[in-house]
């Protein structure tokens, strides 16, 4: 017995959510032999193409579907197949076409949340924030939405807004820190004759940044335990404020303890504002002694900058925060000494050298060792990374570097942060404008080094 089109059609979506996806785009494809201006088949089989990566393939089919009946849920999968290729404007125009059909179609939280990742990007601020908010009405447990709505608010300074909803990312996808402790979680109270572990999250910045909060919780009278990765261990040693230190761990530590706190909730759990940020400079210290051969690297007369131009590249943001070392050539004047302290700066060896950069990573091991040399330099110039706090921490003179929408911590139009009285921030006028930053720091230092040395004409 022959099956309807409607029974065919259900056998081929039930093949195709069961995974078996060459099974039914055979199907599919033996109903449209019969029924060309199926629209149905032809938007799944786009889906399968979709599924498979074939994107191109995806769009054509979705396209002609579109054709037959424009539905939200066609324009928004049509938009998913843009945004894979990396073709933003195409995908957010099809999302935008998706949600004027239907503003409370299927997906439309997914659509509304896409827009807000796009519009942040693009520098309309206020515009993504009010697509998260519409998110999070539809649904509310989309917690992806809070996280990047925290992000937007704390990058606004709307920081008692946005410290409630930061704390949506233990909830996201992919969970900053999701070991379970089996120990209540702290909540600012009295810790006298108890002991707290500091849960260390995140990158190394994160935890250099936020280790400023220490005092403020040993005034609480306990005993704290400071989680932090090995690279951290040797830096975090000389900190006052902690009574011991232990290497991160994928599961739960074992050491005993009766509450715990995640590093980045400190800022919520001291209500903190622009006007109470623990900013006390220098935080952090060290007294590692200098390796001879080092030691006579760093012996100029010369004005001695640190430089880093890359961060960690498993980083989502890495390649917009990120130059290369050729944008520093144009701080190499003749007063000027530049050192490198990046690390596995392998593929740059070669620009260093033409620039006459030295190369200090093979004196790096930890961030203590960072720590030492950076105490011996005059400046340190950085893109958005783990050195420049580090700068920052220690109470040196810092220039960090931006991109055209920085990291939350950064906020907007500003040269200064409240984090560290040291640093001056640099940012890019527009997406990717790297050579016009570096033309401005190229004048901020010129003027720097003619007020330093008087006698200096540029």
């Amino acid at each position: 017995m022959e099956l309807t089109i409607s029974q065919a059609l259900n056998l081929a979506v039930k093949t195709h959510n069961e995974g078996k996806l060459q099974e039914a785009e055979i199907l599919y494809k033996k109903i449209l032999d019969k029924y060309p201006s199926n629209h149905n088949a032809i938007h799944l089989l786009g889906l399968i193409a979709y599924q498979v990566g074939k994107y191109e393939q995806a769009i054509e089919n979705i396209n002609k579907a579109i054709q037959l009946k424009p539905t939200a849920i066609y324009y928004n999968n049509l938009a998913m197949a843009y945004d894979k290729l990396g073709k933003e404007e195409e995908s957010t125009k099809n999302f935008i076409r998706a949600l004027e059909i239907d503003p409370k179609y299927d997906k439309a939280h997914l659509a509304y949340y896409n827009l807000g990742v796009y519009f942040k990007e693009n520098g309309e601020i206020i515009k993504a924030l009010d697509y998260y908010n519409k998110a999070i009405k539809l649904d509310n447990n989309f917690y992806e939405a809070h996280w990047n709505k925290s992000l937007i608010l704390l990058l606004l300074g709307r920081f008692d807004e946005g410290w409630k909803e930061y704390d949506y990312r233990f909830k996201k996808e992919n969970p900053t820190d999701s070991r379970d402790f089996n120990k209540p979680r702290w909540d600012g109270s009295s810790l006298k004759n108890k002991k707290i572990l500091i849960v260390s999250e995140q990158g190394f910045g994160d935890n250099i940044q936020f280790i400023s909060y220490l005092p403020l919780v040993k005034e609480k009278q306990g005993y704290i335990i400071l989680e932090c990765k090995k690279e951290l261990k040797r830096l975090f040693e000389n900190l006052s404020n902690v009574d011991e230190i232990i290497e991160k761990e994928n599961l739960a530590p074992k050491n005993d303890f009766d509450f715990y706190i995640h590093l980045m909730s400190l800022p919520m759990l001291f209500k903190t504002n622009l006007n109470n940020i623990p900013n006390k400079i220098p935080y952090l210290n060290t007294n590692i002694e200098l390796q001879p051969e080092l030691k006579q690297k760093l012996n100029t007369n010369k004005f001695k900058i640190g430089i880093i131009w890359k961060g960690n590249p498993s980083q989502a943001d890495d390649k917009k925060r990120s130059t290369t070392p050729e944008k520093f050539k144009l701080l190499k004047i003749p007063e000027v000494s530049l050192f490198s302290l990046q690390k596995y700066a392998e593929e740059n060896s070669q620009e260093l050298e033409n620039y006459n950069i030295i190369d200090l990573a093979d004196y790096i091991n930890d961030f203590a060792d960072t720590a030492s040399i950076i105490k011996n330099l005059d400046l340190v110039i950085s893109v958005d990374t783990s050195v420049a706090h580090l700068a920052g921490a220690l109470g040196k003179p810092v220039w960090t570097l931006l991109s055209f929408i920085p990291d939350w911590r950064w906020m907007l139009n500003r040269n200064d942060t409240p984090w560290y009285p040291n640093m001056k921030l640099f940012r890019q006028e527009k997406l990717g404008d790297w050579d016009s930053l570096f033309e401005e720091v190229t004048i901020e230092l010129k003027n720097l080094l003619r007020d330093k040395y008087l006698s200096v004409e540029y």
